[in-house]
């Protein structure tokens, strides 16, 4: 009895399962007509249009032109359809076909598939198979071009700068004696991309781009912007540029290095390659401004003295205008920030400057060599991170992926500009303090020795 009931509950199980297979079959069963598009992928620059044309074919006559006509799109962020046009002409007799076109428009940076819906009064809508790949990227504007000139102009006026004052003495016992350059690379080839590794996987689990944009960041050589801030916070300047010099040159074996091992396990089967060139480029742009700036203060130290007194503000407005006009040129990647993407851009160079400062304090460098490893370890080289996701990705998924590099751009600079108004309050605050105390001991004194003198008088009358 049991055996005969055993088979009863198999029988009806697998009845069950034929019968809900064939209603998914009915359900998933595609089609019978189709739709061809102008364009198989259709490229477009963000806030363009273009108008698209579209034939389907196979219309079954039964519908006798009773039914809705609806294109759609994925991602409405990216791209949408606007001013859907069709023309319904007949075809062979068994089937019909419908002639149309419509406009769409690029939005943002990214990617969306453009499908049909046919809709007959009392049934279910019929998705087309057939879609259209849109592709938005971003178009290169004067604006770009100006502001990325200008900034360029501006680094080498800094970095003339830098070489002017450069100590070059000091920089003899750096390199005779380079424990600072030393703990400054294990920190940025050991320690931020190790961090930055850790962070994408808890953060970026399924993203691979992102994950891959904070990685490249992460292994990148230290930015140009370390030397600025060194001098805004009193570092010392001699030892930053020494170790931002050695973290590019270094970067021609480091970075291919991590690439090739933790990268590998980011994405396997990715086909890119290392930027020597860029690298080498921007390893001249700094060595040259620095030995103009090192020619003027051999032979022209009048000259020097002048520059050096502004080589804080200039190095100030450089960061700031930078950040300034970046935001504004670049705002359409505000749309692309996340709250993962604020988060991980914010924690990596935050615990560089934590990690670095902790490490160099720990093996007892004074204070300055200390506070000029933790800027060089948090700040990364962006330009390089940016062109080497550019290089390795299709767009958009490269500028998508700049989203990281960018938000890391504006929250890099924040706790120590933080810092530098804190420590410029403070200072002015010390300075009025002693103002302030100095009168009053002049005029203590000033009693005092009036009441010594009638003391005298008193004692010895004339």
């Amino acid at each position: 009895m049991q055996y005969f009931l055993l088979c009863a509950i198999f029988g009806a199980t697998f009845i069950a399962m034929a019968v809900s297979g064939e209603v998914d079959n009915d359900r998933l069963k595609a089609p019978v007509w189709s739709v061809q598009f102008e364009y198989e992928q259709l490229n477009m620059t963000m806030t363009h249009s273009q108008k698209v044309s579209f034939i389907i074919t196979g219309i079954e006559p039964s519908w006798n032109r009773d039914f809705e006509l609806h294109v759609w799109h994925d991602n409405e962020a990216v791209a949408y359809v606007d001013r859907v046009e069709t023309v319904f002409s007949s075809g062979d007799g068994e089937t019909g076909m419908v002639k149309g076109n419509f406009t769409i428009k690029a939005v943002l940076l990214g990617y969306t598939q453009v499908y049909v819906e046919l809709q007959r009064t009392g049934y279910e809508a019929e998705r087309s198979q057939q879609s259209m790949k849109v592709i938005v990227t971003r178009s290169m504007t004067l604006l770009d071009m100006i502001f990325n000139i200008s900034v360029g102009c501006f680094v080498m006026v800094i970095y003339v700068n830098f070489g002017a004052v450069l100590d070059l003495e000091a920089l003899k016992r750096i390199v005779l004696c380079p424990v600072g350059p030393v703990i400054g690379l294990f920190c940025q080839f050991m320690v931020m991309p190790i961090l930055s590794f850790l962070i994408g996987y808890y953060l970026f689990r399924e993203m691979i781009e992102l994950r891959l944009g904070l990685f490249f960041l992460g292994v990148s050589p230290a930015g140009g912007s370390s030397n600025i801030f060194a001098v805004l916070l009193n570092g010392n300047l001699n030892l930053s540029i020494t170790m931002t010099a050695i973290s590019n040159l270094a970067a021609f074996g480091m970075m291919p290095l991590w690439i090739f091992t933790l990268g590998a396990l980011i994405f396997r089967d990715g086909n890119f390659a290392i930027p020597y060139k860029s690298i080498a480029s921007i390893s001249c742009t700094l060595v040259v401004p620095i030995a103009v700036g090192i020619m003027l203060q051999q032979y022209a130290p009048e000259v020097t003295k002048r520059i050096s007194k502004l080589l804080k503000p200039i190095s100030l407005l450089l960061i700031l205008s930078i950040t300034f006009f970046g935001c504004i040129l670049n705002s359409y990647m505000f749309k692309l920030l996340s709250l993962e993407v604020l988060i991980g851009s914010c924690i990596l160079p935050w615990l560089g400057y934590i990690i670095g400062w902790l490490i160099a304090t720990g093996l007892r460098q004074p204070p300055k060599d200390a506070i000029t490893i933790a800027i060089e370890t948090g700040i990364q080289n962006i330009g390089i991170a940016i062109f080497m996701l550019n290089f390795t990705l299709p767009q958009p998924q490269a500028d998508m992926t700049t989203a990281v590099p960018i938000a890391n751009s504006l929250a890099t600079p924040l706790p120590l500009l933080l810092i530098y108004f804190i420590k410029l309050c403070f200072c002015r605050k010390g300075e009025k303090a002693v103002e302030e105390e100095s009168p009053n001991k002049e005029t203590e004194l000033v009693a005092i020795m009036e009441k010594g003198q009638e003391q005298e008088t008193k004692k010895f009358p004339q």
